[in-house]
């Protein structure tokens, strides 16, 4: 698969992810450049791919490793919060400024930080989310293998572009607490 490398140095990173790299020059390995706020764009829009990877070099021995990002940005992560203004999850009111992004495919799993795999999760709705795996296939139990101690509450699914619950039975639940009513997705 071809693809193209962006390189960019952390300080500079740290700029451009908070929209403060508008003279950050980066260079790319078809031999061209782009300015920073034109590499975030590209990024938002899915231009660079699915899977961004961070490379780790050491000063003197030079590259260490090569990881998967796996955090949010300060631009998907408000683009999460426009979306869900309250955690998402039914009858939470637990407002998206006090909320954890959430891999809606955990990351753990091959799920992507991208816009469309993001919401916003309660700290507590976060940790009873099954991520174990699509529809909960990595949390069934095996005969010999001893069972998981956290029950089956449901998980976080997009369907038809909004963010709803799954319950274990598969069910889709969305959340009716008014303000949830407002995000992004449901001004469209």
């Amino acid at each position: 698969e071809y693809r193209t490398v962006i390189a960019i140095g952390l300080e500079d990173y740290a700029k451009v992810s908070c929209g403060k790299g508008e003279d950050v020059v980066v260079a790319l390995s078809d031999g061209t450049t782009m300015t920073g706020a034109e590499f975030i764009n590209a990024a938002m829009e899915g231009a660079l791919g699915d899977k961004l990877y961070v490379g780790l070099f050491h000063p003197t021995a030079g590259p260490v490793n090569l990881y998967e990002t796996r955090f949010a940005s300060d631009k998907l992560r408000t683009l999460a919060m426009a979306e869900n203004l309250v955690c998402p999850w039914p009858d939470c009111n637990v407002p998206a400024d006090r909320c954890q992004v959430h891999h809606i495919d955990a990351h753990k799993y091959g799920g992507h930080t991208k816009p469309s795999n993001l919401t916003m999760l309660c700290k507590y709705h976060n940790g009873v989310n099954d991520d174990d795996g699509p529809d909960g296939q990595r949390n069934k139990h095996r005969p010999g293998k001893p069972k998981r101690g956290k029950p089956n509450r449901g998980r976080m699914r997009r369907h038809r572009g909004k963010v709803r619950l799954q319950t274990p039975g598969g069910k889709l639940v969305g959340n009716t607490h008014h303000v949830s009513s407002m995000g992004a997705m449901n001004l469209i």
